[in-house]
């Protein structure tokens, strides 16, 4: 049995030795570890493979983002299972063999997450135990619950069935691809927190923008099947969500178009959002940052709340 480790990366030298080292902390010998690179111009390809010999290296010759990187990594991988870590989160020793028990023992889940300890950019250690909704699929639609693609292992024959990761988006890829397996496949989050994630700095703005454009396309018919009312729910979150990112980028004309755009969509999902234009044009007059550090503690609440 053996455990493919996918580890997508572009000029992670700073950070990628912690990465690899927890997989090392794994104590599983019957393992390969493949990074995709990005195009780095820094020197991450040769530190990986100075801290991990007989690593497998799929590497770009530009920068594609992290879908194409994963893709690249995953046309290299001949594990029974497949685990995911990016470059610049961590593993608890134990995840894997954790993880890998429960898949053996329960056939019909075809993918296993965890908890996560979340180590926010100020420094705070943030715990999300895992949880479980009734209906993942449901719950995947605004992905309130789930705990990144560094906390998930998953079946060989997954994969080959749904396909690999959408290479047109930049934002929202592993997304797509949590939604698409939860579309045929049980998915089961381990309570524990198994994984070390730390926060980055916002999505780029512009490719959030164009990848949610895409992404609300593509899964348009599959919102439907709750109801109409669930669909532009699911709409009105989604433009709230990529509005935090531009008023995170302190661009706060282009955010307040994307909140009302959530507003007009479903009016009744959450009124008290319409609190954040004053503050935009606030921020913007003095230069202050008071709604992107009111809007990072509401998704960080957000995350942490119990799924009913």
């Amino acid at each position: 049995m053996l455990i493919s480790v996918i580890i997508p990366a572009y000029n992670r030298a700073g950070c990628i030795a912690r990465a690899l080292e927890s997989v090392k902390a794994q104590g599983i010998t019957d393992l390969e570890v493949i990074l995709g690179d990005d195009a780095s111009t820094d020197s991450t390809v040769e530190l990986t493979m100075a801290i991990m010999p007989g690593v497998k290296v799929a590497r770009l010759t530009s920068n594609q983002g992290a879908s194409a990187a994963r893709n690249a990594a995953l046309k290299l991988a001949g594990g029974d299972y497949i685990a995911f870590l990016d470059s610049d989160d961590e593993w608890f020793p134990g995840k894997l063999s954790s993880q890998i028990q429960f898949l053996k023992d329960h056939p019909e889940v075809g993918l296993c997450g965890s908890g996560h300890l979340l180590i926010s950019r100020d420094g705070e250690r943030i715990p999300y135990p895992g949880r479980n909704p009734a209906d993942w699929r449901k719950e995947l639609h605004v992905a309130e619950s789930f705990h990144g693609a560094s906390t998930s292992v998953v079946r060989r024959e997954v994969l080959e069935s749904i396909g690999l990761f959408d290479e047109k988006l930049r934002v929202l890829e592993d997304w797509d691809w949590l939604l698409r397996i939860s579309q045929k496949y049980s998915i089961h989050v381990l309570p524990e927190q198994l994984a070390i994630i730390h926060e980055n700095n916002p999505s780029d703005a512009d490719l959030t923008a164009v990848s949610l454009g895409y992404f609300l396309a593509k899964h348009g018919e599959e919102f439907l099947i709750y109801g109409e009312g669930h669909a532009a729910n699911v709409i009105s979150q989604h433009y709230e969500n990529a509005a935090r990112t531009f008023f995170r980028h302190k661009r706060p004309s282009e955010g307040s178009a994307l909140l009302w755009k959530s507003w007009i969509s479903a009016p009744l999902r959450n009124p008290q959002s319409l609190a954040a234009f004053p503050l935009a044009a606030f921020d913007s007059l003095l230069g202050t940052e008071v709604l992107p550090s009111l809007l990072a503690g509401r998704s960080r609440r957000r995350l942490r709340a119990p799924v009913q």
